[in-house]
């Protein structure tokens, strides 16, 4: 073993030692006069999500027990759970936009399709996912 390797020590990869903060960003559409905020998502936020978007279902020629993703689902959880501001469970925004109890809807009726685009990418961007690791991500879930 090397010098090198005899002083490092696994103390630098303790979750006490590390100085972290999740990353922010402002996006701003031309339709609003303040930008939506939003953060990146974490790798166990990721899962959850995974999980609410994944259906069980009953094959009726096997008996088997089969598990799908729902894509679209998946994608407008991780959308909706990285917007800090505006707070997508607000009562007035809800209300406003006729969306009550639906933070997805609500995201829906504010955004133009286009606009919807550009968040989503952004949101990609922002956790470091690219469509790649979003392929890979949906591999691993219909294993």
């Amino acid at each position: 073993m090397t010098e090198e390797k005899q002083q490092r020590s696994v103390s630098s990869f303790l979750k006490q030692n590390m100085a972290y903060e999740p990353a922010t960003k402002e996006v701003a559409f031309k339709r609003f006069t303040e930008p939506f905020v939003i953060r990146e998502i974490t790798n166990k936020e990721i899962d959850g999500l995974r999980k609410k978007a994944t259906r069980r279902r009953k094959n009726p020629a096997t008996g088997q027990i089969e598990e799908t993703q729902d894509q679209e689902l998946f994608g407008e959880l991780l959308v909706t759970a990285s917007v800090v501001f505006p707070p997508l469970d607000d009562h007035e925004l809800q209300e406003s936009y006729g969306t009550l109890a639906d933070p997805i809807g609500t995201l829906k009726e504010m955004l133009k399709v286009g606009e919807m685009t550009d968040l989503s990418g952004e949101v990609m961007k922002l956790s470091g996912i690219n469509q790649e690791n979003l392929k890979d991500l949906t591999d691993e879930v219909k294993k």
